[in-house]
């Protein structure tokens, strides 16, 4: 698959909108790469800021859950 050049911007909402459409998501960077067509290095960056945000939880396995949907944080 190839990949596409977005904006910070659109790449933090592209990312953001994967959790906030549907509760109780879990994805891994290889994930939010894979559905978003970000290259998973700019994935990790922008899921490890919006953790740092407290928009996300890393759990188990290095999974991330939007902070509100995780049971243990």
């Amino acid at each position: 698959m190839t990949k596409t050049t977005f904006t910070i911007p659109d790449a933090v909402d592209r990312i953001k909108g994967l959790f906030l459409d549907v509760p109780g998501t879990q994805l891994s960077v290889e994930d939010a790469s894979r559905l978003t067509g970000l290259e998973p290095d700019t994935c990790l960056v922008i899921l490890t800021a919006l953790e740092d945000a407290n928009f996300l939880a890393r759990v188990r396995r290095g999974l991330y859950v939007r902070r509100t949907d995780s049971p243990t944080i």
